[in-house]
This record gives C-alpha cells, sequence and structure tokens, in this order.
C-alpha cells in the first residue's frame, strides 16, 4: 500500500482517488476551496461532479498542502492547467526528493505554449 497525495479535488482527482484507494492506497485529497472539502468531509461524496460515488470513510480531505504531500510516495497534481503552475509553485517546499508526481491535466500554458509537465519541472526542481 502507497501514500497518495491528490492534489485537486474535481471530478477527475475524485475519480483517480476511488480507483487508488480501491486498489490498496491510502489516499489523502487536497482542495484549494474550503467549503469543497467541508462538503466531501460531511455527504462522503462529491456531491455536484460525482453524485451517487461513495467516498471511503477512510479517505482524507484537507486544505493543507503539506499534509497532502508530505510523506507521500506518489503526487496525482489533478488541478486544471491553469492553476498547474501555481499550485506546484506552491507545493515545492514540501516534496522531497525521489516523490513520484504524475500530472493528469491537460494542456499548455497560454502565454508561454509552455506543456505542464516542463511547468511542473520548473516550479519543482527536485
Amino acid at each position: 500500500m502507497a501514500k497518495v497525495g491528490i492534489i485537486g479535488a474535481g471530478s477527475w482527482g475524485i475519480a483517480l482517488a476511488v480507483l487508488l484507494q480501491k486498489n490498496g492506497n491510502e489516499i489523502t485529497v487536497w482542495s484549494a476551496l474550503q467549503n469543497e472539502i467541508d462538503m466531501l468531509n460531511e455527504k462522503r461524496e462529491h456531491v455536484d461532479k460525482l453524485p451517487g460515488v461513495p467516498l471511503p470513510s477512510d479517505m482524507i480531505f484537507t486544505t493543507d498542502l503539506e499534509k497532502a504531500v508530505k510523506g507521500k510516495k506518489v503526487l496525482v497534481l489533478a488541478v486544471p492547467s491553469v492553476f498547474t503552475r501555481g499550485t506546484a509553485n506552491k507545493m515545492k517546499e514540501y516534496v522531497e526528493e525521489g516523490q513520484i508526481i504524475v500530472n493528469v491535466a491537460k494542456g499548455i500554458e497560454e502565454s508561454t505554449l509552455i506543456t505542464l509537465s516542463d511547468i511542473i519541472e520548473e516550479e519543482i526542481p527536485q
């Protein structure tokens, strides 16, 4: 069992969290939106994005980025492409050598035409 941090609690992040949890991993999901985290903790489902999909009672939801990143073997970056640079920049102080970062968003940065993977490498040098 691996400890996995899902960075982004939209439909893609939650769907991947459910799949990874079912495959035996320990999941922590982060969102920048306190009201989203409150809803996930209270309802144990994402009523707006994935209604009717129950979320396991041991899945952790937080707005604390450090808690979602530190000590995790794998980080799944599931934020919309426009938030990739800013989120990666905030994550960098918590990312440890050897952590695997998987980007699951599509697109490029509009102002620079840089791929999301390149942005992540720029912002998180380790």
